[in-house]
């Protein structure tokens, strides 16, 4: 399913990230190519590069902006940052633009497995070439694991009897798609509740098969050290667990002055266009520039 895109908050992350001729600039989370194509649009001579460690997205973005010359797509995570522009041979960027979650295409395409309302494998990953699925951890890790799991990624109540009825379901038949697993949790809870069911176990789920929480971390450090002075940082995240991360590292970094002390947020016409970025928060850090005077 091909669906129209819209990106989240471009205005405020375009002007955040402070574009200026002739810098080198990141799109580390390219999907579809929302973003980079809007920063491509302002005309202005720079350098963008887009990373995604989902093949199908960088195919997808190399062909949709293949009539910009100054704009290259590579198959990686933003995890891999310093490696990537080493590879490239460039030591410092000039900004670097993080949005943080599944894309679009992700979400709608039932053979990924991340909607509980499309029928599909209980898969999840971004990149298909990880060994782990979802499936591997809802049928076959034990106890004490899922409940690890779902309290820190997921923050669900009872997590402990939700957990021992998952594994006594398995033990007749295990969970092969994911609406068995969504249906499971429907009728387990067995009410209507603000949110569906499923919702924080697949979130959980989506963020244990990806290493989400770890990378995200890692992808901001590395971000700090390539940076060059002035160099913006302007990172979108979707929930509270990732929100947290960004927050408490823009605050406790010795190399980045925070810039956004509140979070921007979408106002209301973008929620009624684009209602899936309506919990979107974007914070932005700026590296602080090296005293050079001598004493």
């Amino acid at each position: 399913m091909n669906i129209e895109h819209y990106p989240v908050l471009r205005e405020q992350a375009v002007s955040y990230l402070n574009l200026k001729p002739g810098g080198i600039y990141v799109d580390a989370t390219c999907g579809r190519g929302g973003h980079s194509k809007y920063i491509l649009e302002t005309g202005l001579d720079i350098l963008l590069y887009g990373i995604d460690k989902d093949i199908e997205a960088i195919k997808e973005i190399s062909e949709k902006l293949r009539e910009y010359k100054n704009f290259k797509a590579i198959h990686s995570g933003f995890e891999n940052l310093d490696t990537v522009f080493q590879e490239e041979a460039i030591p410092h960027l000039d900004g670097i633009l993080f949005d943080i979650g599944f894309s679009t295409n992700q979400i709608t395409n039932s053979e990924r497995g991340f909607s509980f309302q499309l029928e599909g494998p209980l898969d999840m990953r971004y990149d298909t070439s990880n060994p782990l699925t979802a499936w591997e951890i809802i049928n076959k890790w034990d106890r004490n694991n899922l409940i690890w799991i779902f309290e820190k990624y997921g923050e669900i109540n009872g997590v402990r009897r939700l957990v021992d009825a998952i594994i006594e379901k398995r033990k007749i038949e295990n969970f092969e798609t994911t609406l068995a697993l969504a249906d499971f949790l429907k009728s387990y809870y067995g009410y209507r509740r603000k949110i569906h069911p499923a919702t924080k176990v697949f979130m959980a789920l989506r963020i244990t098969v990806n290493n989400e929480l770890t990378v995200l971390t890692e992808g901001l450090k590395k971000a700090e050290v390539i940076l060059r002075e002035k160099g913006r940082m302007v990172v979108i995240s979707f929930h509270s667990l990732e929100d947290r991360i960004i927050k408490r590292f823009l605050k406790n970094s010795s190399a980045l002055m925070v810039v956004t002390k509140k979070p921007i947020l979408p106002d209301k016409d973008e929620i009624k266009i684009n209602p899936e970025s309506r919990s979107a928060k974007l914070r932005v850090g700026e590296k602080i520039e090296k005293n050079t005077c001598c004493t």
